[in-house]
């Protein structure tokens, strides 16, 4: 065991890490134990920058730390309201030169708003004799006239900072998001993501605008309240001191009333969101299968139990709020009746008291507001811890890693002794091991849930291999950005995954700077090119909504398209045609076909002609390898690709059923019409034996 520690030094401070290592196996598991926490996302990239440039020495070999080293703990960050309100703020630091000196013009206007009631009293005590009326009152509408200028364009100056940031943080968070590995977006669901970082941002922007335009400024002007009211009088002081005490004390009540309900109230809003975000966006099927009452029940059902969440908390901040209110109206009451007592007595002169009700009225104004304030944060902490939460998930490549880029390869790949297995299940791979010359194509075969879409997703870094490696070219991907080892992949999914954009601005998804030439290059090459002319708009078409105004067949020829266009040395074919009618997938096979020359392709298979074609098959059962070579091979040995081909496992391609069909035909013999009884009728077909390949092996 190796233990050593490490200090790395940023702009802001020293973050200090202790690293652990098991020297005898060459790919040992690695852990990193966090002495010290972060303090924004921006120091957790800037470390990572530099912790990406450190050599891990590991039996012999030297690797790149990289994110996947580097995480987040819940404990790291402290959960208390006020913890909460201190990072929401630093957000607002790029500009903090703007932000003191909005925040400064409003300390200001504090100070001289609680000058306003000491200028008012003098006022009175012109009007019964002591002063000059004239002059005073021309200082207080001064003053009050300035106040209301100042304060309109320091709130502008707040407001346009805030919104600025807000565009900012949501760009930010947008890019974090689409940055996080798949696994996480497909746990945590899309619709829980999308309502934690729009509420995330807006509750951040309400911070930061009440920060810059309030909450300072409250603090301020209470600070200044005190020691003038007690130079004042000190007795008419206790009684403002003691409505402050009222208020500190019945918020803090209700805060500790209501936590767990604002926890519930926020998990509610998360169900009632993603219930509406998941019926539209798939009510072509609910309308299909008559679910629109059934949906729309359960949704009430959400609402009404949001609102059992809500009321109880409700209650009781009106309670506070009736509680505070009795007790200011009462201070006032007090403040009157000891002043014109003191008054009566010759102890106190009229101006002090009309004064001291102005900070009675200041008192009640700013109380109020900080009672709004903590009630505003309490309400926001549970959106703000998820989308603080959100924002230090880990695991995804950030923008600032320095691992170089892995450049132009021919297509060599190699799985060394490869594992994987997902968390809190038993699904996965185990040590598998192949290699893939450029140009070969290599068909995964195997029953649903064998580890076929994980080998896929290891080869594309959306899984990180537990033990093993794999390498492009004698590269070992690890080694390489996600980024680069992307741009030498593309992938044509069995859902092809249509944004609602135009035609042209979906197959330029494969590449951004493609000319139109290119684009309509890729769609001819992909048999889309025809279908696509036929449209009203041409390539200018919308594809609508998951490419709605798309045929299943024209949704497939776009990906591939987008495929032919990116015009990567690796080519994935994910069960590609499976969804598609027998007419269809003829055509599509065909683009196939086309694409896959002079690349290397994997293709997860269930197409016989795939298969028959493929260099190298590999028969995947629970994780494993149990059997590969070339189809005459395999389909000699009596194994369980034998076993498959001979309970009609796989299907026939549509060129070998047509021809036949039309030969039945001709001979007056019934043939079957349905995609089923086609399907079952091509299993009887005769397989041809096509010449032996290399196993790539």
């Amino acid at each position: 065991m190796i233990l050593q520690r490490i200090i790395i030094a940023t702009p802001s401070s020293q973050f200090i890490f202790e690293r652990q290592s098991i020297a005898e196996t060459h790919f040992a598991p690695r852990h990193y134990i966090i002495t010290r926490a972060f303090r924004s996302r921006t120091e957790f990239e800037t470390l990572n920058e530099a912790w990406c440039r450190l050599p891990i020495s590991c039996g012999g070999a030297t690797h790149c730390a990289g994110i996947s080293s580097l995480n987040y703990s819940e404990s790291v960050f402290p959960s208390t309201v006020f913890s909460l309100y201190l990072r929401a703020i630093r957000y607002l630091l790029p500009e903090k030169k703007k932000v003191a000196v909005i925040c400064a013009a409003n300390v200001a206007l504090a100070a001289i708003a609680v000058y306003e009631p000491v200028l008012l009293g003098r006022v009175f005590d012109a009007i019964a004799g002591d002063g000059s009326i004239t002059t005073n009152l021309v200082i207080w509408l001064a003053i009050g006239a300035f106040n209301i200028v100042a304060f309109i364009l320091v709130a502008l100056a707040g407001d346009r900072l805030a919104n600025k940031h807000k565009m900012q943080v949501l760009l930010e968070s947008y890019e974090h998001v689409m940055r996080l590995p798949l696994a996480y977006h497909q746990q945590t669901g899309s619709s829980r993501v999308l309502h934690t970082v729009l509420r995330g941002v807006d509750t951040l922007f309400a911070l930061w605008l009440d920060f810059m335009r309030a909450h300072l400024s409250t603090v301020v002007a209470l600070v200044f309240l005190v020691p003038t009211a007690l130079a004042m009088d000190w007795r008419l002081s206790v009684v403002l001191f003691g409505l402050a005490a009222a208020y500190a004390m019945t918020s803090r009540f209700v805060m500790q009333k209501t936590e767990h309900g604002q926890r519930a109230l926020e998990q509610s809003n998360h169900h009632v969101f993603g219930h509406v975000t998941d019926t539209i966006s798939n009510v072509g099927v609910l309308q299909s299968y008559n679910r629109i009452a059934t949906e729309t029940n359960t949704l009430r059902i959400f609402a009404h139990r949001l609102l059992d969440e809500q009321y109880p908390v409700l209650n009781w901040w009106a309670l506070a709020a009736t509680l505070n209110r009795l007790a200011s109206t009462l201070s006032m009451a007090v403040v009157l009746l000891i002043g014109s007592l003191l008054v009566s007595r010759g102890e106190l002169a009229i101006g002090d008291v009309i004064a001291f009700t102005g900070f009675a009225g200041l008192l009640i104004s700013r109380l109020d507001q900080i009672t709004g304030f903590l009630t505003q944060l309490h309400d926001s902490r549970a959106k703000l811890q998820e989308f603080f939460r959100l924002e230090n998930e880990a695991g995804g490549e950030p923008r600032m890693c320095s691992k170089p880029a892995l450049g132009a390869v021919s297509g060599a790949v190699r799985f060394e002794n490869v594992s994987f297995q997902y968390p809190s299940s038993h699904c996965g791979v185990s040590d598998i091991a192949f290699s893939v010359l450029p140009g070969q194509t290599v068909a995964l075969v195997g029953p649903t849930g064998s580890g076929k879409s994980t080998i896929i997703n290891l080869l594309q870094a959306v899984q990180t291999p537990q033990e093993g490696r794999i390498t492009i070219d004698g590269t070992d991907i690890s080694d390489v950005s996600r980024e680069s080892l992307r741009r030498n992949i593309a992938t044509v999914f069995q859902d092809p995954s249509i944004l609602n954009r135009t035609i042209e601005e979906n197959i330029r998804v494969g590449r951004e700077p493609a000319s139109r030439d290119e684009i309509a290059k890729a769609a001819h090459t992909a048999s889309a090119a025809s279908f696509i002319e036929c449209k009203d708009g041409g390539y200018d078409a919308a594809a609508g909504d998951r490419g709605a105004c798309l045929s299943g067949g024209e949704r497939q020829r776009i990906a591939i398209a987008r495929a032919v266009l990116k015009n990567a040395p690796i080519l994935v074919l994910d069960e590609a045609t499976s969804a598609l009618d027998v007419e269809t997938e003829s055509k599509v096979q065909i683009a196939l076909n086309q694409l896959r020359q002079g690349r290397t392709t994997f293709v997860v298979a269930h197409r016989l002609s795939t298969i028959r074609n493929a260099d190298l098959i590999l028969v995947i059962e629970d994780g494993r390898i149990v059997e590969r070579g070339s189809y005459d091979v395999l389909a000699a040995e009596g194994g369980r690709f034998a076993a498959l081909l001979a309970a009609g496992g796989f299907q026939a391609d549509p060129s070998e059923v047509e021809p036949a069909i039309e030969r039945q035909s001709a001979n007056g013999q019934p043939f079957p019409r349905s995609r089923r009884s086609l399907l079952q009728y091509s299993s009887r077909l005769p397989i041809s034996r096509s010449k032996p390949r290399s196993t790539g092996r």
